[in-house]
């Protein structure tokens, strides 16, 4: 089997940076978050602690794509309108190659 170029790798952070995953990492395994879904989506949620600041840690259960949203991120969530938010999830806006 062919290793990608990310093979090993989690995501982290919004600027796409990335750093090894291992069992330790708080972006290399399941197990340490609660799993919030639904019929379109499953995400763990846990809170990564190894950093100076706390931050979330959102992973796809199908995939295992994780991404570290730190505080000021979520409190843009928390007062984003409607409408951006809806925006964001809409289906009719994601583009394909």
């Amino acid at each position: 089997m062919d290793e990608t170029p990310d093979s090993g790798y989690a995501m982290t952070g919004l600027n796409g940076s990335k750093r090894k995953a291992n069992r330790a990492d708080p972006l290399g395994g399941f197990g340490d978050g609660v799993v919030v879904g639904n019929e379109f989506a499953a995400i763990e949620i846990s809170v990564d602690t190894s950093g100076h600041v706390p931050r979330a840690v959102l992973r796809d259960v199908a995939s295992g794509q994780a991404r570290c949203i730190d505080p000021l991120v979520l409190l843009a969530l928390v007062y984003m309108s409607d409408d951006v938010m809806q925006s964001l999830a809409d289906p009719n806006l994601i583009v394909s190659d």
